[in-house]
């Protein structure tokens, strides 16, 4: 038993690698750009990085660098010859596709690559073009300064030829009128001359030639798990990185809502296994009687139950000033009152009348699923030719069913108890959304409704984490419900 409990620990490593990495890709091909969506929002969201728009090109290059995103994806990567492969360096994800596509299509990632640095020194050059005071009067030269900007940004964006083509014509119309711009018109014929020289030395056959780059340790996805031994901790150390929401670690919002949706979880799978075992018992051995019957009508009738429906009517009934106001509507505290020094049993009983409703949400459908497959395998147990011989010995009816009509029928019990833990924190995104419980469930419902994907991945790979976590404890409780179940080979 040992060992297999050793051998299984150790899977835990290749299976926590994959949901690493599982949650990694989700996490660098969700749609925008982090450091973007970290500079949107309230200059109090995302900390010193969203300190001015003034300067929001560098700000979002040093944000980029504190998030790592200027690093390669992964140790490896395959591409083909013509990709480019420090692409992974450019700020805007926008012009890393653009650029490796003109890369892909022409066979000159070199030439690629110093034709949009040419382009930018242009774009650079033009940003910081000092206007003089006379030509600020003039509406038009404003004007078409902005509109040359637009088209240098769209140009740098797209590899399109005919895009290329008639935005290259408007840019070069815009430049010739414009006065007082020598130094960007000579720098635009600069990257002319470099486009030119792509065309004219395409070689489209390198994107069908396989090529691996090794990028080292230093990578994203080796941050992201590990850390870098500065800011960032890795996941492994229960650092998730940084909430689109408010530019907060994810772990600090983790942690107190994962403590009251661990904590209602086991508490209501523990009162639905109390509960559900004695009564499927009772009903499995007793089939056809009354408390059959009733508790089989019971049972459904709960399962049948949808869980908004459950917890809204448990509101009306039981917190209604109207009907019966025994407890409180919402949240698990009153914020008036509440005073966290108190002593540990003071603040369990000022919790509880807030959480009597939700625990009851949460363990009703766990009950009644419970119950019936205790009922079912103990019924058939006892239809065993096993059970007819251990009466025949005189062994007493109580022990027949507790010491091996329900112990042989723990099997689908115990392999449900694997996926408890997952399935109570999916069923959860309603109940404590309903309750207004600051939980996992309504931190879900909140990063869905945002599109916080750090969130989203970092809850993903908790939700891993438990399944596995089951799995085990599933395992493990299989040797003890039944011994016939063996982990070590037998020997000869």
């Amino acid at each position: 038993m040992i060992r297999y409990l050793l051998r299984r620990l150790f899977t835990f490593v290749p299976m926590l690698v994959v949901i690493s990495l599982v949650a990694f890709v989700i996490s660098v091909s969700s749609p925008g750009d982090p450091a973007e969506r970290l500079l949107s929002g309230d200059p109090n969201e995302a900390g010193e990085a969203k300190s001015s728009n003034v300067n929001r090109v560098s700000e979002k290059f040093k944000l980029r660098h504190r998030l790592g995103l200027d690093l390669p994806v992964f140790y490896f990567s395959i591409s083909a010859l013509s990709d480019i492969d420090t692409i992974y360096r450019l700020d805007d994800p926008l012009q890393q596709e653009a650029v490796q596509r003109l890369a892909r299509l022409s066979g000159q990632p070199e030439l690629a690559l110093n034709w949009f640095h040419q382009l930018k020194t242009t774009q650079k050059l033009l940003d910081n073009l000092e206007i003089d005071s006379a030509m600020l009067r003039d509406p038009r030269y404003s004007e078409n300064i902005a509109r040359s900007k637009r088209l240098f940004d769209a140009v740098s964006k797209s590899t399109e030829p005919e895009f290329y083509t008639s935005r290259k014509d408007s840019i070069n119309t815009l430049l010739s009128i414009i006065p007082g711009l020598k130094e960007v018109r000579s720098s635009w014929e600069k990257t002319l001359a470099h486009r030119e020289q792509i065309e004219q030395k395409e070689s489209t056959w390198k994107q069908w030639i396989p090529v691996i780059h090794w990028h080292g340790w230093s990578n994203q996805y080796h941050r992201w798990i590990l850390g870098d031994g500065e800011e960032r901790k890795g996941v492994l150390r229960g650092d998730f990185g940084l909430s689109f929401r408010d530019g907060q670690p994810i772990s600090d919002r983790i942690l107190p809502r994962l403590k009251w949706s661990l904590s209602l979880a086991l508490l209501s799978m523990f009162l639905a296994y109390i509960i559900s075992i004695p009564v499927g018992i009772l009903a499995g051995s007793k089939k056809g009687s009354w408390f059959d019957v009733s508790s089989g009508v019971v049972v459904f009738s709960l399962y049948a139950l949808p869980g908004f429906f459950v917890a809204t009517g448990l509101l009306v009934l039981f917190a209604n000033p109207d009907v019966l106001d025994w407890f409180p509507a919402s949240g698990v505290r009153d914020v008036s009152s509440f005073d966290p020094t108190w002593p540990f049993y003071q603040r369990m009983a000022h919790y509880i009348p807030y959480l009597v409703l939700p625990i009851i949400s949460y363990t009703y459908a766990s009950f009644a699923f419970i119950s019936a497959q205790v009922r079912s395998g103990v019924h058939t147990q006892l239809q065993q030719d096993y059970i007819r011989t251990a009466r025949a010995k005189g062994v007493p009816e109580r022990r027949v069913i507790l010491y091996h009509a329900f112990r042989n029928s723990l099997l689908p019990v115990i392999t449900l108890f694997g996926q408890a833990l997952p399935l109570v924190f999916g069923g959860s995104v309603i109940i404590e959304s309903i309750f207004s419980i600051p939980g996992m469930g309504l931190e879900i419902y909140e990063s869905v409704l945002n599109y916080d994907y750090p969130m989203i991945v970092a809850i993903f790979t908790i939700f891993g984490f438990l399944t596995m976590l089951g799995y085990l404890i599933s395992d493990v409780l299989y040797a003890f419900a039944d011994p016939r179940i063996r982990y070590t080979s037998s020997t000869p």
